[in-house]
């Protein structure tokens, strides 16, 4: 069980901050939604979940401890633009084999061709990926994303961007949390308003966490 933690975390400062100052918990066992306005802030709040940029002010922990080197080993981002997004030109089966290398796993045709396979995805394998319905993609990337070694939470990044209705892709992050992963999505405040509805959790707030107390705060982040 992974817990990630924002205190007053920021990027920039005043009123020019491309992210203001955060204070929120997210925690295993049911998928989390973050609900951020503006086009790079999505981008920057996964990338501060995924312990990938330090923040300029507040601070960061993972477990209760500001390790950001920690945070990285332990999280995945999924699908996020300009940082893990791929090509929409390539075939799937490139696409997996790569992510089958990143998990130190066999890339072999073979072993491609049956993952794809249980996740239903077989009359896909020589399309690129623009061919794969919104829904299909969620699940698949997030389902690569988990089998690199240390991962214990993903963050996924504007799924609504492609399309589709939340409820379709969100029972398979759920899945993925039941599982006793982190599930961050970090998304727009419509589609955050869809999660909740459907079952997700907004971010623990500060005063929640310090008394102990599992239910959530009452609204997700809006920025």
């Amino acid at each position: 069980m992974m817990q990630i933690s924002f205190e007053e975390a920021a990027i920039g400062h005043g009123l020019e901050a491309e992210v203001p100052p955060l204070t929120m918990t997210i925690e295993s066992g049911v998928p989390v939604a973050i609900a951020v306005e503006t086009d790079e802030r999505p981008l920057l709040v996964s990338m501060m979940l995924g312990g990938r940029i330090h923040p300029d002010a507040g601070r960061i922990l993972v477990d209760g401890r500001e390790d950001l080197d920690e945070l990285r080993r332990r999280t995945a981002l999924v699908d996020t633009p300009f940082v893990s997004e791929a090509n929409a030109g390539t075939a799937l089966r490139v696409i997996v084999a790569e992510e089958f290398a990143f998990a130190s796993m066999p890339t072999a045709t073979r072993f491609v061709r049956r993952f794809l396979a249980q996740h239903q995805l077989k009359d896909y394998t020589n399309l690129p990926l623009r061919a794969l319905p919104p829904v299909k993609r969620i699940e698949l990337f997030s389902e690569l994303a988990v089998l690199r070694p240390g991962v214990e939470g993903i963050v996924v990044t504007a799924p609504e961007r492609h399309g589709g209705s939340p409820s379709d892709w969100y029972g398979s992050l759920a899945a993925i949390a039941n599982r006793g992963l982190t599930v961050a999505i970090v998304t727009n405040v419509a589609t955050a308003r869809a999660l909740l509805a459907l079952g997700a959790l907004p971010p623990l707030a500060a005063d929640t966490v310090a008394a102990g107390d599992s239910a959530a705060s009452s609204s997700p982040i809006e920025g």
